[in-house]
């Protein structure tokens, strides 16, 4: 009963957020989602164009991502006469801090010292590319993507970062039109990320999820493998550039200017190396390239320029008309499955199905300090808790990728009278919604721990309550959006909701 109702708690949450699907209106319109990271929970607005001419069983998704200074709505304007052509739904974010690295980072200014969750953004994608689809009720739409300037930055990385971090988005073609620089795939030290593929992105502020402890915490470049740069070169993607876009160098930054002197050099010497180095690597570059003469830095001029005895703009024939071939799928890809995700003690076993391809050995981590190299594998667990599951899968050739499932398996005592659900009368937790401190309350059963998880399931929080107190007053830490609360006890473990708004 209680994994139906874990389930029903998911489902719902949804639906809090997002209620029942609303198709998006024709026109220019705009609403705003939460966007659920491992630790952290956002608010972020979404434009939207819809044509008049748009085919809800058959047209495609165009994502369009903003430059500097702009935000989701920056892009429609310019992409309206291509979406009218095409019955083409325009999908335009605005963009998390950082985007234009493919990561963002989350400041949490009431931790002292300040500490940051850092995060890649292929995540950011996926959940608004399902939230259209949610809206739209289609199951299947194929997505088209581009963006200007630093958008064009966040489009060329994007194709890159999703190799290592798989969005499971159908992206037809993708093109980056003017961005200032690029991610050339080399391990040169001059080449340092997002320049290159050399170093980490190193996190000053500590990382909050445990709090910060003195020590840099860093985020490994986890699409940095061959197989990851080959699958890249394969990649349904080009580079659009207008010819006058040549002011400059615009850095003082030795590894940009190594890229070249201003953004239309840069574009060259990008498409240039990449093809010789796909040949390197023992494959051919598959990308398209496109200039529009006389154009400099306008993103009206680049997304609607028609060339000289054509008949549609640059960008629109590069997204819309180039053949969209497969991608071959080389590096590591980490998944698995189980039987149950629920178990008791003392016989709480559970067996793990490994679903990873282009792997040849693994490290499972069950989040109760053991660990295995077995393919699949019947684990018992011996104490009580609620674990986190990690499976990292290695090609053979050192190039990993990992798959976490936060709070996967619950083991629950063989004496405990209560099992985890959201109505139980012995727990409290009021005001609700709130808007930042709650009272989280039991009936007659001093509480030992209270654990916060997001909506996708991750910790927010943990407090571990070392008085004998029935009733605990918490402040949400600036978050927002749906929290499900675990409240231990030496008996039972309860379970509810909050909405923090």
């Amino acid at each position: 009963m209680k994994k139906i109702i874990l389930l029903f708690i998911f489902h719902f949450s949804f639906f809090i957020f997002h209620g029942i699907a609303q198709p998006i209106p024709y026109g220019e319109s705009m609403d705003s989602t939460y966007v659920y990271y491992e630790f952290d929970t956002v608010k972020y607005e979404i434009f939207y164009y819809k044509p008049l001419n748009y085919d809800t069983v058959n047209s495609p998704i165009l994502f369009a991502i903003h430059g500097q200074g702009g935000n989701g709505y920056s892009e429609i304007p310019d992409l309206k006469a291509i979406a009218d052509r095409r019955k083409v739904l325009i999908v335009s974010p605005t963009m998390p801090g950082g985007w234009l690295f493919v990561h963002t980072w989350i400041i949490h200014i009431d931790s002292t010292p300040y500490c940051a969750n850092n995060y890649w953004l292929t995540d950011f994608i996926k959940q608004i590319y399902r939230l259209t689809l949610f809206k739209e009720n289609r199951d299947f739409v194929p997505l088209y993507l581009i963006g200007f300037s630093a958008g064009g930055q966040f489009v060329t990385r994007y194709m890159l970062v999703r190799q290592g971090y798989p969005d499971s988005i159908p992206i037809k073609m993708a093109v980056s039109a003017n961005a200032f620089y690029y991610t050339f795939c080399t391990k040169d030290s001059l080449y340092y990320y997002p320049c290159g593929l050399f170093g980490e992105i190193i996190n000053y502020y500590g990382n909050c999820n445990p709090e910060d402890d003195g020590i840099v915490d860093t985020m490994q470049l986890g699409f940095s493998c061959n197989e990851h740069i080959i699958q890249y070169y394969n990649e349904n993607y080009g580079i659009l550039i207008g010819t006058a876009d040549t002011i400059g160098p615009g850095t003082t930054d030795p590894c940009i200017l190594a890229q070249g002197y201003n953004r239309y050099e840069r574009a060259q010497n990008f498409y240039h190396f990449s093809d010789s180095d796909a040949v390197a690597r023992g494959t051919t570059l598959q990308w398209q390239y496109g200039e529009v003469p006389g154009v400099a830095h306008n993103q009206n001029l680049m997304y609607n320029t028609i060339l000289v005895g054509d008949s549609m703009p640059l960008a629109e024939r590069l997204l819309f008309e180039t053949p969209y071939h497969t991608v071959p799928s080389l590096a590591p890809l980490a998944n698995f499955t189980v039987d149950t995700t629920i178990v008791t003690l003392p016989m709480a076993s559970v067996q793990f199905y490994n679903g990873s391809i282009n792997a040849s050995s693994y490290l499972w981590d069950f989040g109760d300090s053991t660990t295995s190299t077995a393919f699949n594998i019947l684990h018992t667990y011996l104490y009580a808790d609620t674990f986190t599951v990690k499976l990292t899968a290695n090609s053979g050739t050192d190039c990993e990728n990992t798959i976490t499932k936060c709070n996967y398996i619950i083991v629950k005592n063989a004496n405990s009278v209560n099992e985890i659900n959201q109505y139980s009368r012995n727990l409290q937790i009021y005001p609700n919604p709130s808007a930042g401190q709650i009272n989280i309350k039991t009936v007659n059963e001093p509480i030992e721990s209270i654990e916060i998880y997001n909506c996708i399931g991750c910790k927010a929080d943990e407090i571990i309550v070392k008085a004998n107190i029935y009733s605990y007053i918490y402040n949400s830490k600036n978050m927002n959006g749906l929290y499900f609360i675990k409240v231990k006890t030496r008996e039972n473990v309860y379970a509810g909701k909050v909405v923090f708004r």
